[in-house]
């Protein structure tokens, strides 16, 4: 058992320095599906890139660009914080990742509230999928990949909350202890894979849904903005 001193040294150490190995762990079983992962996460940037063209001329195209872009950053952050060993965390950032592209598709519905509701800081984000569902047809999208958002949605919500996948991230399978911060447990080994494949089937598909942003955005005839809200994000790079 460790002593006080022991104790602040470790959880110090947690606060101020990067856990190279737990990532190091991480890329020797999964290298080759991080690989894969920024293939098709670069795929999407590029294709948000022709979203993003004359966003600065209007302020509710360079919100719907903002939101795609947001998607995708968080998306990446999340495989990072993921193979960094910080899986509760990865899991929330997962969740607020599909709620974006959900918010992104419903926002590019031409005759729909959503982008008006949400430049008014009036709409909750939690209920984009549940709404997407309800406007699928209207927005032209496949029923089948909107399920695909649903199901990680609520296999999510448990990273949101406290509940037995919180306690586990934190105790090790593989050996009686418990981690402080980064970990990579060789008892969870399965689990990581399902979480990994999760991140990259949405990310194999990720452009697709940026594909349906834009089919429902070129139906748009907006003009344009003397001022555009600078938040919009029209000048990122990852």
């Amino acid at each position: 058992m460790e002593n006080l001193k022991e104790a602040q040294e470790k959880i110090l150490k947690e606060l101020t320095e990067e856990d190279v190995e737990v990532r190091e762990e991480f890329l020797r079983l999964f290298r080759a599906e991080v690989i894969k992962f920024s293939e098709a996460m670069a795929e999407a940037f590029l294709n948000w890139r022709t979203l993003d063209m004359g966003a600065e001329k209007n302020d509710k195209h360079a919100y719907i660009s903002a939101l795609v872009y947001t998607s995708i950053h968080l998306h990446i952050l999340s495989m990072k914080l993921f193979i960094s060993g910080f899986s509760v965390a990865a899991g929330n950032l997962f969740r607020q990742v599909v709620e974006t592209i959900a918010l992104a598709l419903l926002c590019s519905g031409k005759d729909l509230i959503f982008l008006d509701k949400f430049m008014k800081n009036e709409y909750s984000t939690q209920k984009s999928v549940q709404d997407l569902f309800r406007h699928v047809d209207r927005l032209g999208l496949k029923r089948n990949l909107i399920e695909e958002l649903n199901n990680a949605v609520n296999f999510y919500h448990k990273y949101s909350h406290i509940s037995l996948l919180t306690i586990a991230s934190w105790t090790s399978f593989s050996k009686k202890s418990q981690y402080v911060g980064s970990s990579f447990d060789q008892g969870k080994i399965e689990s990581y894979k399902n979480e990994i494949n999760g991140r990259i089937n949405l990310a194999t598909v990720f452009s697709n849904f940026i594909d349906g942003v834009k089919a429902n955005f070129e139906k748009w005839e907006l003009p344009q903005s003397k001022e555009v809200d600078q938040k919009g994000g029209t000048n990122h790079a990852p």
